[in-house]
């Protein structure tokens, strides 16, 4: 019985059922890691202005950037509370990213993803108006864990479409590109979505360093 007890409790902690002091406690470290990776994606030139989008989710809600606040000024009680099961914003008077459906649509689709970003990153998006995967492929990306990274097909902003293009590109991957839009990433924490960013960027430009003109090709 007491075997029975203890694993209970280690589950609710685990998933955030109930929110009692650990969960309180875990919300202050996830939402000010939101706020952290938000001001760094401004300040590494990820997104510009008040584009761009984090999430986090533990255990039944998530956390997600309010559509057109400056990363810089925004604050934890800033950021909107959502009911992951049902999409539906817990926070009054809430006006959550456009992009809450692309969010909802990764996390329903992997549940062991715990951090969404979505990036406007210069040379990742300009590859996903080319609608091909991000190739050749660098060491990075197997590092990072970060997989293949696909280009899913375009679709409107904020639109139902493009949840499930993206979900369904992005598959077990850990980073797509959002076709003629931009970049997403995931990880089991903000931490390590805002790697997969970078990374991302970061073979983009390699990508189209290897495309410039001069570059032989091989024989």
């Amino acid at each position: 019985m007491a075997t029975t007890s203890a694993t209970t409790t280690l589950s609710r902690r685990a998933t955030g059922v109930g929110l009692g002091l650990t969960g309180r406690t875990g919300w202050r470290r996830r939402e000010r890691a939101v706020l952290t990776a938000g001001r760094t994606l401004v300040a590494e030139g990820l997104v510009i202005g008040t584009v761009g989008n984090v999430s986090a989710r533990h255990g039944r809600e998530l956390r997600i950037t309010p559509t057109r606040r400056a990363y810089e000024t925004m604050r934890r009680r800033d950021l909107v509370r959502v009911d992951s099961d049902s999409g539906l914003p817990l926070t009054a008077d809430a006006h959550p990213s456009r992009e809450l459906p692309l969010h909802l649509a990764v996390y329903r689709a992997r549940p062991d993803v715990a951090a969404v970003i979505h990036t406007h990153s210069p040379y990742a998006t300009a590859w996903s108006f080319l609608d091909a995967p991000l190739e050749p492929a660098l060491e990075d990306l197997d590092y990072f864990g970060i997989g293949p990274v696909r280009t899913a097909a375009a679709a409107p902003p904020g639109s139902d479409a493009l949840a499930a293009n993206v979900s369904q590109a992005l598959g077990g991957s850990n980073a797509v590109l959002l076709g003629h839009h931009g970049v997403l990433t995931t990880g089991r924490s903000v931490d390590e979505a805002l790697v997969a960013a970078r990374v991302v960027e970061h073979q983009a430009r390699i990508a189209w360093l290897v495309r410039a003109p001069g570059i032989a090709e091989p024989l």
